[in-house]
């Protein structure tokens, strides 16, 4: 499997987001990343609701007490673990998971899912 470098898992603080923008089946594709409780995973920046970007401000992915990820949108909440939406009009449906793995302190994301 053809490999990229995303980032450091320092890059991503704590109980935050961070969105990037990568080649990904191809085509420049935005993809977040989420940490919590040293937990990191990432996800590509899309809701399975209607299509749309999760975000409206760069970086600000997590709902105010960021514990889920919010589609700001329409506010349908995820869970940072699996991407699956607990609220909202996207019930029971996930965020796309994009695999990863660490080697070291860097993290690399697969080239197409």
């Amino acid at each position: 499997m053809a490999e990229q470098y995303l980032c450091d898992f320092n890059d991503v603080a704590e109980e935050d987001s961070k969105e990037f923008f990568i080649e990904l089946n191809g085509q420049e594709q935005s993809i977040l990343a989420v940490k919590k409780d040293g937990i990191f995973n990432v996800f590509v920046n899309k809701c399975p609701h209607i299509g749309v970007p999760m975000n409206l401000e760069p970086d600000r992915f997590l709902d105010s007490e960021k514990n889920f990820i919010m589609c700001s949108t329409h506010g349908a909440l995820f869970k940072m673990d699996d991407g699956e939406c607990v609220h909202g009009p996207c019930l029971g449906q996930h965020l796309t998971p994009v695999p990863f793995h660490l080697q070291g302190q860097e993290v690399f994301i697969a080239k197409d899912l």
